[in-house]
């Protein structure tokens, strides 16, 4: 490359920097052109030696007519530092911003909101002699899904993911038929339900609906955690630390796995067989995983499908910071990362009313108005009548 042409690169890209100056440097554009720059940059490098480090840093960028091709090249560097600095200081911004719950209109936002049924474990007792290798073998041969199913008691266990219809469950199980199923042998002694936030704009979602969640006063062991099982990672104590751990695809779990209930936060990117989803289908997403013993509360009888799932989804609801919260509580809420959604003991506030949620927070009736029709639409699915 001769000395014109790569002058004229470098001014080139220079004009492009500066010109950065008026877009909004949390819009795509700027990240765009930001990589665009860093990338042609890399090319520059490539072309010409490292620049002599005895040159001073400026203190103002300028650029005469008769710069060298060396002084040029270490400007170029300099802009860049200056506006990757300022691209770290918005893209820090943007993330508190997404970390806190107040910040969001989820119409506005486009943010779309579905209800799902990840799995059911579903009990039933058969009159034919087989084995659970039998029930296994034959339902895959007949629908071309294995399934995973265990012997329970005087019977065995099924688990059905992605069942969102009464019609999708019966469809499935009518091959049970084939082992004399006793069809009021059924039972829900385990589920997982899920909100999911499709089109969301930022990850540090997950740590603002962790951070309004509203859970019991029980609830405990607040972590994150990757894969390693028995490993304990406290909850990261501010919104940029805790980005960090959700862009290395940390999840948030909330009490032990094997409790009676058990609340999962994550970015969702694969499905349940570990397959990567189209980027389309990534969402943000809210378990709940309820098991026997809370279940048997609800009549978990599979004939009462449509009830067991309207308690359970209750379970996924959140809350939001006062406007009237003071400015130590404002600054509190925004900073750190903390189950503030939390119930306490019931106590009476100033107004002499009962409330179980911490001074300062509130339901957030228009994300919950929201969930709660996300699961209605659901729910319309599962009536013991469809076929």
């Amino acid at each position: 490359m001769n000395k014109h042409s790569f002058s004229q690169k470098c001014h080139n890209l220079i004009e492009r920097l500066n010109r950065l100056d008026f877009v909004d440097p949390f819009s795509a554009e700027y990240y765009k052109e930001m990589k665009a720059i860093e990338f042609e940059m890399s090319i520059l490098d490539k072309a010409e030696r490292t620049p002599n480090t005895a040159i001073t840093k400026p203190t103002f960028l300028e650029v005469p007519a008769n710069i060298s091709d060396e002084d040029l090249t270490f400007t170029l560097h300099s802009l860049t530092e200056r506006y990757a600095a300022n691209a770290k200081s918005a893209d820090d911004f943007e993330t508190m911003i997404y970390s806190n719950i107040n910040n969001y209109d989820f119409k506005a936002m486009k943010i779309k909101v579905k209800a799902q049924v990840d799995f059911l474990d579903l009990y039933f007792e058969i009159g034919k002699a087989s084995t659970r290798h039998d029930i296994k073998k034959y339902l895959t041969e007949k629908t071309g899904v294995t399934h995973y199913i265990s012997e329970h008691g005087n019977g065995f266990i099924i688990r059905l993911h992605d069942i969102n219809s009464m019609h999708q469950l019966q469809r499935r199980i009518q091959f049970l038929d084939h082992f004399n199923c006793h069809t009021d042998s059924f039972q829900v002694v385990e589920m997982e339900l899920a909100v999911d936030f499709y089109q969301f704009k930022h990850r540090a979602l997950a740590t603002a609906l962790f951070k309004s969640i509203r859970l019991p006063s029980s609830t405990n062991n607040f972590r994150v955690f990757k894969s390693k099982l028995g490993e304990f990672t406290a909850i990261p104590n501010n919104p940029l630390a805790m980005i960090s751990k959700l862009n290395q695809d940390y999840n948030i779990g909330i009490n032990h796995k094997n409790s009676d209930e058990y609340w999962h936060l994550y970015i969702k990117t694969t499905d349940h067989n570990k397959q990567s989803l189209p980027q389309v289908d990534w969402r943000i997403r809210a378990e709940k995983n309820i098991k026997l013993n809370v279940l048997t509360q609800m009549d978990n009888r599979l004939l009462n499908m449509r009830q067991v799932l309207n308690e359970g989804f209750k379970g996924l609801s959140f809350t939001q910071l006062k406007e009237t919260a003071p400015l130590d509580m404002k600054a509190k809420y925004k900073d750190s990362v903390n189950p503030f959604g939390q119930e306490q003991e019931i106590y009476y506030d100033k107004s002499r009313h009962k409330r179980t949620l911490p001074e300062h927070i509130e339901k957030n009736t228009a994300l919950n108005q929201l969930i709660s029709n996300a699961v209605q639409n659901l729910l319309r699915n599962f009536t013991i009548s469809q076929k």
